[in-house]
């Protein structure tokens, strides 16, 4: 565990220095690798400052919780369940969120999805990559190779962007309900569709942007490297996706080649999070303010409860609600008058 206490002594060290959060991620792949744990590097964002560790077992899950549970502010741990019952301590599909739940008792606990936050990283680096076209990805052909949890996801993102996706996965009667799902859940504005390739290659032929979302197996050769025009986009999602000479060979004919970074999305994921975690647990709720009803946080109102910004200690007012999850729009008398009270109350308070 002195990788994980070097790791935390940093991050610490730049938080108080900085007078930044501290974070910490416990992540999980179904990827085994010979160590029991690698970690992730230390990232420094504006308003907080994290590293964090993936994980192959629920055991050091809990290790590296209890080693770390005190100094970091906010624990992050990866709702999804992708350690195989083998690595598990109850011997059924590992949970780690789980694990990590039961030890932790200083810091707080925050669940994200690792899986989502790679989609959406990919999602956000394929729109802005094509942003100065005027349709974007619109009509363009893209294959994905890997259509798994993270391929078919983002698969729908990019149908409903208007690109036709082409998917292939070793399971075929899997890859056909995913595709009948993308296709069945989409707009019925959406021309755009997802369709089932036998092969790879089949699925890559003459594809604008190729992505390789397998686990870490390489699934992309230089055979479909020489099907692709030179001005095709060529991403690495799984690590490992592609073969070093199809790597090769796509410099040689000017193929841009990426390795997908949660770089872009993972400090707004962070910091929604906590801002999720603080409302929910600081702000949210209803009480009297000088016998003014007031509700905040995302609450229903209750007819004739006024909606502020935090109900403890109001600054904004936001209005009037009226019992069915909207405001007032025409307050009679008496609420206008507690409305202009409370806001009188609120501005002496502040002043």
């Amino acid at each position: 565990m002195k990788q994980i206490k070097d790791a935390i002594k940093e991050i610490v060290k730049i938080g108080r220095r900085e007078q930044k959060k501290t974070v910490f991620l416990i992540g999980n792949t179904i990827k085994v690798e010979d160590s029991d744990f690698y970690l992730t590097p230390t990232r420094i964002y504006g308003q907080v400052v994290l590293s964090g560790v993936i994980v192959y077992s629920e055991k050091v899950a809990k290790k590296v919780a209890m080693e770390i549970d005190g100094l970091i502010d906010y624990i992050f741990v990866d709702a999804e369940k992708k350690i195989s019952d083998n690595n598990s301590i109850s011997g059924e599909p590992g949970n780690i969120e789980r694990a990590v739940k039961e030890v932790v008792k200083k810091s707080a606990i925050i669940s994200y999805k690792s899986n989502d936050l790679t989609v959406d990283a990919a999602d956000a680096f394929i729109s802005e990559y094509f942003s100065k076209d005027l349709v974007g990805v619109g009509g363009r052909k893209v294959a994905i190779i890997g259509a798994g949890n993270i391929g078919s996801k983002l698969a729908q993102k990019l149908v409903e962007r208007g690109a036709n996706v082409f998917l292939n996965r070793r399971n075929k009667e899997k890859l056909d309900l995913i595709v009948n799902q993308i296709n069945a859940t989409k707009s019925i504005y959406t021309i755009a569709k997802a369709v089932s390739s036998h092969s790879p290659s089949e699925a890559c032929y003459g594809a604008d942007i190729v992505i390789g979302a397998s686990d870490g197996f390489p699934v992309i050769d230089s055979s479909i490297i020489e099907t692709l025009p030179s001005s095709s986009l060529l991403i690495d999602i799984g690590k490992g996706s592609i073969e070093k000479i199809a790597i090769k060979n796509a410099g040689i004919k000017r193929i841009e080649v990426y390795r997908l970074s949660i770089e872009s999305v993972l400090e707004g994921l962070v910091v929604s999070l906590i801002s999720t975690h603080n409302i929910l647990n600081l702000i949210t709720g209803r009480g009297l303010y000088h016998n003014i009803p007031l509700v905040s946080g995302g609450l229903l109102a209750h007819e004739n409860e006024i909606v502020v910004d935090n109900f403890r200690k109001p600054k904004l007012v936001y209005g009037i609600g009226n019992g069915a999850g909207d405001f007032v729009r025409n307050p009679e008398k008496l609420m206008k008058e507690k409305l202009e009270i409370l806001k009188n109350l609120i501005s002496k308070e502040s002043s």
